[in-house]
């Protein structure tokens, strides 16, 4: 199971993720939504997840500023994926450089970001898992 976080003010945005995520593959368990970084935040320290959808626009504390301490406190052990409706260059290398693995522009095609979600999860569990023990004979 991958297990995901959402991170955005706008609820039935959430909700409509969550749907299709969880419908798209039965990997994929939406298992905390938050409505701002700083819930986000709270939730992740009893919540682990696999990857974050994080809304860079949010009130309290931005997507940027949740990227930014993921990494700090989770490191690499969550994928993180950013979104917007602002189709900004200076926004997307912000998003990139505050920790997010990928970003996506609004209106984002769904599908893409299913494989997105999988290909991160997938990458984090195969560089986070001990190497296998080798004897020689």
């Amino acid at each position: 199971m991958i297990r995901i976080l959402i991170a955005d003010d706008y609820m039935p945005f959430r909700q409509a993720l969550k749907d299709f995520l969880e419908t798209a593959n039965p990997r994929l368990k939406v298992v905390v939504q938050a409505s701002n970084g700083r819930e986000a935040l709270n939730l992740l320290e009893k919540n682990p997840v696999d990857v974050a959808l994080i809304d860079i626009r949010m009130p309290i504390m931005d997507g940027i500023e949740l990227c930014s301490r993921i990494r700090n406190g989770w490191g690499q052990r969550i994928g993180i994926i950013t979104y917007t409706g602002f189709n900004s260059p200076s926004l997307t290398a912000e998003a990139l450089q505050s920790g997010a693995d990928l970003h996506f522009v609004k209106p984002f095609e769904l599908f893409s970001l299913k494989r997105a979600v999988i290909k991160l999860a997938d990458s984090r569990k195969v560089t986070s898992s001990p190497a296998a023990a080798v004897s020689v004979g």
